[in-house]
């Protein structure tokens, strides 16, 4: 049996399979933001009639980003080369403000005092140009601990093409101060861009201290109920033991809404969708990503907390527009929806939890479109009256009743989220009318149709268990790892076979890392990706690459690429290779998509809700009781245990043979 448990920002969601890879057991309990292994454990021990002995777990959870966004962290410190103490500072000189004039660049994780310049300096080939002053690093080290340091990150210039030095910068720690956690920029990005590879190793340090106990916790807990090997997703949609998170805890930043993206591509494949974009709306927030040909869209360069990771991640942008999200007027008296959300606790006014703030959920309970007593399948009853009373004052304020003022919170969170799919696929010169959009999450199959309408999108697909697919995701992705080495050259200067041999380095010294984990080459898969520019420029893209490719071919591959993303390419410009990426993958086993078990026949119940300013009937009809075929025109709302979805005038829902909800607009 396999286990997944996905931590969202309001609830944590389980699935369970059986040893055939079918789906078992599934649950969902409000998340524990203070600490988010107690909801883990909470929804294991729901699982009584069920012999977990052995049973791995695949986790995905937020407590690395937490960590960043909260700022609770070790007293953190970092070793540089003399001259370079205020790489953090100067940062770049780009601003996402354009305009405000109180403008202030990111806080750094580390505070300048317990920057530490020490003598040492590598050419950009890596050859030494100034021996490393030893000395200088144990008086560095030694007095950092004395400060309080707990955690120190090490980034040298060039260290990307000779990691000696921060390596010996790591031993000479280990004498001096055994008990420091050290993180080198070398291991935790091997590519150039001083200021980027800086600030990724800082996030590293920052966050190994509270991603290892978390997992030390945790996996205590899993020993004592006698389950197996514990395993988290990554930002780049693979699974990989615990044991390497703790190394390089970075890589979780974004474990759970990659893990979203991994089980809807699964669903969407099945269903016969290859370009898709995946909607995941829960409590806190509504992630989304572009997949074209069942391939997710990755990105090398992100932020958070606005400040940058220059890692490999599944580009997923983020808005705050979830079920929780707080609704508020902007000073300038105009009615908002997010960032602030109620998250989990208390949550929304409706959940009883002593939540009284207004929130997108509340509005959806005023409207109607949630029924208090079917909520998670009517497990927790939520409280109408306190939801309308939420809105009250807001309507007041804008001459609105709350059911009007209602329609409008919809409305605005919905155009934020057509705003972050553009940002991932307009923006990325991808057309969203040309792919369907699989909504997921509590709250993403209740806002997906009006979603598309705002985007031309006429397609909508709605997986089973729609609110658990996260957790499903963790246990259909592969063992996945990605690994990056930077060698800026002209292509046309290169040999033939210049670029093969690099890939075919990289490939041994990859091969040889992840033998040590355990992981059988023979089942291994390696894809090939080339960071690649004209001359002159100073950003990349990321071409994927076939094995054995040549220096041409890879100009021309950039050229397209290029053309898709900017509209133009300029063919007889020199073309630059600057990164060399290399995926590794094994194949998850057969996994059993997710269905919906029928117990026809179908139900239904016609009620009032609020459409376009009056009450209109619509029909609520329970998802488990719809066989395949079964249709349905909107205005309809179909309940389920982990999620609602809304069809709306002008849509209608389809069952496909494999249970999945199919939307689609008239023409």
């Amino acid at each position: 049996m396999r286990l997944g448990v996905e931590c969202g920002g309001t609830f944590t969601d389980l699935v369970l399979l059986d040893d055939a890879g079918r789906l078992a057991a599934t649950g969902k309990v409000f998340s524990t933001p203070s600490d988010p292994s107690v909801a883990v454990l909470e929804a294991i021990s729901r699982l009584e009639a069920v012999d977990l002995t052995g049973a791995p777990l695949l986790h995905g959870s937020t407590v690395a980003t937490n960590a960043v966004l909260e700022r609770k962290g070790p007293r953190l410190g970092l070793i540089v080369t003399q001259g370079f103490r205020d790489v953090l500072e100067l940062q770049r000189h780009d601003r996402d403000v354009m305009y405000d004039l109180h403008y202030r660049k990111p806080r750094p994780l580390v505070r300048r005092e317990l920057v530490r310049e020490v003598p040492e300096r590598l050419d950009a080939t890596g050859k030494p140009l100034l021996a490393l002053d030893e000395p200088a690093v144990r008086d560095a080290v030694a007095e950092l601990a004395g400060l309080g340091v707990t955690s120190i990150a090490v980034c040298f210039l060039h260290s990307y093409r000779n990691p000696a030095h921060e390596q010996r910068v790591r031993e000479i720690a280990a004498e001096v101060a055994p008990a420091l956690d050290v993180s080198l920029s070398s291991e935790v990005v091997a590519e150039f861009r001083e200021y980027e590879r800086a600030s990724s190793t800082t996030v590293d340090a920052f966050v190994k201290p509270t991603v290892d106990g978390y997992l030390s916790r945790l996996e205590r807990s899993l020993a004592d109920r006698g389950m197996g090997e514990l395993s988290m997703m990554q930002s780049n949609g693979g699974v990989v033991p615990a044991a390497y998170v703790r190394r390089r805890p970075i890589h979780v930043l974004l474990s759970g809404p990659a893990a979203g993206v991994a089980g809807a591509v699964a669903v969407a494949a099945a269903a016969g969708f290859a370009d898709i974009v995946t909607m995941d709306m829960g409590g806190t927030s509504t992630d989304v990503c572009l997949v074209t040909g069942g391939r997710p869209q990755i990105t090398t360069e992100s932020m958070i907390d606005r400040i940058p990771v220059k890692l490999s991640m599944v580009d997923i942008a983020t808005v705050g527009a979830g079920g929780g999200s707080i609704v508020g007027l902007d000073p300038g008296g105009m009615l908002q929806v997010g960032p602030r959300s109620a998250g989990a606790d208390p949550g929304p006014a409706c959940y009883g939890r002593g939540g009284a703030a207004a929130t997108v959920t509340d509005a959806n309970v005023t409207r109607g479109l949630i029924r208090p007593g079917h909520f998670l399948g009517g497990r927790h009853a939520l409280d109408p009256e306190a939801a309308i009373s939420s809105l009250t004052p807001l309507a007041a304020e804008l001459e609105r009743i709350p059911a009007q003022l209602a329609e409008d919170v919809f409305r605005i969170a919905n155009v934020a989220m057509a705003g972050a799919i553009r940002l991932v696929s307009t923006e990325r010169g991808h057309d969203p009318r040309d792919h369907t959009l699989v909504a997921y999450g509590g709250a993403g199959p209740l806002h997906a149709a009006a979603v598309a309408d705002e985007l031309g999108i006429t397609s909508v697909l709605v997986p089973p268990h729609a609110g658990l697919m996260s957790a499903y995701g963790l246990l259909s992705s592969d063992f996945q790892r990605r690994f990056a080495v930077t060698r800026v050259a002209d292509l046309d200067g290169l040999a033939p076979q210049e670029l093969d041999e690099v890939f075919a380095e990289l490939l041994a010294e990859a091969g040889k890392e992840i033998t040590a984990q355990g992981v059988d080459l023979g089942g291994v898969v390696a894809e090939y990706e080339l960071d690649l520019r004209y001359r002159g420029q100073g950003f990349e893209l990321t071409v994927q690459v076939p094995q054995g490719v040549s220096p041409g071919e890879a100009a021309g591959l950039f050229h397209e690429a290029h053309t898709l993303r900017y509209g133009h390419s300029t063919p007889d410009k020199a073309v630059q290779v600057v990164t060399y990426r290399l995926t590794l993958r094994v194949p998850r086993e057969d996994t059993a998509l997710p269905a919906v078990p029928v117990e026809g026949p179908a139900r239904r119940e016609d009620l009032p809700v609020v459409i376009g300013g009056e009450e209109r009937s619509c029909a609520f009809l329970w998802r488990a009781s719809l066989p395949p075929g079964f249709t349905a025109e909107g205005p309809a709302v179909v309940e389920e245990e982990t999620a609602t979805t809304y069809v709306p005038p002008g849509w209608t829902a389809t069952v496909d043979p494999a249970t999945n909800l199919l939307l689609t607009r008239e023409a």
